[in-house]
């Protein structure tokens, strides 16, 4: 008994001196997995510490892109082991992009994009879903996408796995520090090469699954990767309750693995693409019937594809019924011909809704004036210049308008007007503003958008 009470004793006595001092971990919100609400409601914390049930006192505040801070006063608190749930309420907060900042004695811990502040949303609007993300030798893709995602102004942008290809906390810290960037939420569902440096993945983006409300839609964003390719079953049954309590919303649903395999379309393997979802395909599928799921998004096959529920790849129109499952080629990483789909470039998706309904997901890459079939958005066709003058030149060299594209121009003054598009925000930064500057973008043209004095 007294050899027990030893070991034991001493098990403590490691696991204290092991955790000690006290410090503590982001898990969410974070950039990733971010929170997006209203003001007034309930704002989630969660956080793990080195030692259970014990934390140091810590501050929370919410920065904004000027630097201002707003503190958070906690009024409810839960443990779980390590896992420490901190409860505060959302301050009266204009709409936009916030840090998350923890403070304790030892450490200052800061979450860009972290908290979205969002209290109406408009009519129509769209997101984007991007998967399968440059490597290291393909990294000036990333500043490329993120210039591009802050022009089209996406009411989030959607990861949809294989975010990271390198381990190296180097690596992660370059694709956060470009992710952060981003000006509207970014919501991340791991791939299988996240399973290479799991641990990274975790630190960087929190653990999921994850659900976000944007307004009239749910996104769900879960994780296909175990096994390689597969849903947990608990998992799977959390994605069951979340499709039971939509409270009305249209659900949107990303994970990496395409849900139907290639069969009789495929051209091989393609260095390792062409394989699917395996575990509770079937069920998975029911689910997205039952629920009316109007698009499931996945990455995986560096590849354009879009499915109907029956299995076949619908590559004679865009606008059919019943759930698209629809696949996007990859971002940045070596592009694959996996479906008898001929193209194959570096690109993105962009999805358009008008309210909860879903419009539609594929581009006009024949430029005929309306969506074909299947294709993605080729990336690298969206500038933003700034000239000697100071004024911003946009660019648009796809088959595509975009009605509220934004320009972001640079002064000394905060009194001055765009001499076109709709001006929405101007950002106290250090001794220069920031203007944030809407307006239409036609297919293959150029604005040229300058400051001038208000008349």
């Amino acid at each position: 008994m007294r050899a027990w009470i030893t070991m034991l004793t001493l098990g403590a006595v490691v696991i204290i001196a092991t955790g000690l001092p006290l410090r503590i971990r982001m898990d969410r919100p974070r950039l990733g997995t971010p929170m997006i609400q209203e003001p007034g409601t309930p704002l989630e914390v969660y956080l793990r510490t080195s030692l259970p049930w014990a934390a140091p006192a810590m501050q929370l505040t919410l920065e904004d892109d000027a630097g201002a801070s707003f503190p958070l006063a906690v009024s409810d608190r839960w443990w779980r082991g390590n896992i420490l749930c901190l409860t505060s309420r959302l301050p009266e907060l204009r709409d936009g992009r916030y840090t998350l900042r923890i403070r304790t004695p030892r450490q200052d811990l800061r979450q860009p994009g972290a908290v979205f502040v969002r209290r109406t949303w408009p009519q129509e609007y769209i997101l984007v879903q991007a998967g399968d993300f440059p490597p290291p030798g393909m990294a000036d893709l990333m500043p490329q996408f993120i210039e591009e995602m802050n022009i089209l102004q996406p009411e989030a942008v959607l990861g949809s796995g294989d975010i990271s290809y390198d381990v190296r906390a180097e690596w992660y810290a370059f694709l956060l520090e470009n992710l952060a960037q981003l000006e509207m939420p970014f919501l991340a569902a791991p791939g299988n090469h996240e399973r290479k440096g799991w641990a990274a993945y975790l630190r960087a983006f929190g653990p999921g699954p994850q659900r976000a409300d944007l307004g009239p839609l749910t996104v769900l964003s879960l994780d296909s990767a175990h096994g390689r390719d597969q849903f947990t079953p608990s998992e799977f049954q959390w994605l069951k309750q979340q499709l039971e309590h939509l409270e009305g919303r249209t659900p949107i649903i990303q994970l990496h693995h395409p849900v139907i395999p290639p069969d009789r379309t495929i051209r091989g393997e393609s260095g390792g693409s062409g394989g699917a979802l395996q575990g509770f395909r079937g069920p998975f599928m029911e689910l997205c019937r039952a629920h009316n799921v109007p698009i499931v998004l996945s990455g995986h096959w560096h590849s354009d594809a879009i499915f109907d529920d029956k299995g076949n790849l619908r590559d004679d129109r865009p606008d059919f019924p019943g759930t698209h499952y629809a696949v996007v080629t990859a971002l940045g990483n070596e592009v694959r011909k996996v479906t008898r789909w001929p193209h194959a470039y570096h690109g993105y998706r962009i999805l358009t809704f008008r309210g909860g309904t879903f419009l539609g997901e594929t581009y006009d890459l024949a430029g005929t004036g309306k969506p074909g079939p299947i294709a993605s958005v080729p990336l690298g066709n969206l500038h933003a210049h700034t000239l000697p003058d100071g004024a911003v030149e946009l660019r648009n060299d796809l088959n595509a308008s975009f009605a509220s594209a934004q320009a972001s121009l640079v002064a000394s003054r905060p009194d001055l007007v765009p001499d076109q598009g709709l001006l929405v925000r101007v950002i106290p930064s250090g001794a220069r503003f920031i203007y944030r500057v809407r307006l239409p973008l036609p297919a293959h043209s150029v604005r040229v958008v300058r400051l001038q004095e208000a008349r």
